[in-house]
């Protein structure tokens, strides 16, 4: 299949993954956690793919045919490399509204809450969802998926920023 953004490459993905335990939020308020919260890791990871399903998802939505909106951000468990063939994670076992999402130059941010009493699982794949992604598993289409390295014990809260520059 013809690549069908050739120049749209993201540069640089940036992941920022931030826990607290549950004793350390401050009335388990959003707007709190982000103050009182530090970063314990951050890592920038290269290996980011932007798959072909969310690039058609973007260009119907440029079109009018579809919406073209990033809303879920997925974590799965699947040690699958990415490819961006790719119309959903390996074994997704999470889903989440994207808290946050902003796009200001060529970098798209997102930022996505998982409290403590949800999603304890270790992780091995991220992706983002849009189009026509609901809550349901799989649905939508994928535009990004990134191998990954991360465990969430039910005793933390997780922030998760997702930064996509593009060159």
């Amino acid at each position: 299949m013809k690549d069908l953004f050739p120049q749209f490459k993201p540069s640089k993905i940036k992941i920022t993954i931030r826990k607290v335990p549950f004793w350390a939020r401050p009335f388990q308020k959003f707007e709190l956690f982000q103050k009182a919260g530090k970063i314990i890791r951050e890592k920038n990871y290269a290996k980011n793919v932007f798959c072909d399903a969310g690039r058609l998802a973007l260009l119907k939505g440029m079109a009018g045919e579809a919406p073209g909106e990033v809303t879920y951000l997925a974590l799965g468990d699947s040690t699958a490399t990415p490819d961006k063939l790719d119309v959903k994670l390996g074994n997704e076992l999470y889903r989440r509204l994207i808290t946050l999402k902003q796009a200001s130059g060529l970098t798209f941010s997102s930022s996505t809450f998982i409290p403590s009493n949800e999603g304890s699982y270790a992780y091995k794949e991220i992706g983002l969802f849009g189009g026509s992604a609901t809550a349901v598993k799989d649905s939508g289409s994928l535009f990004t998926r990134l191998a990954i390295n991360e465990t969430k014990s039910s005793s933390e809260s997780m922030t998760i920023d997702y930064d996509i520059i593009a060159s």
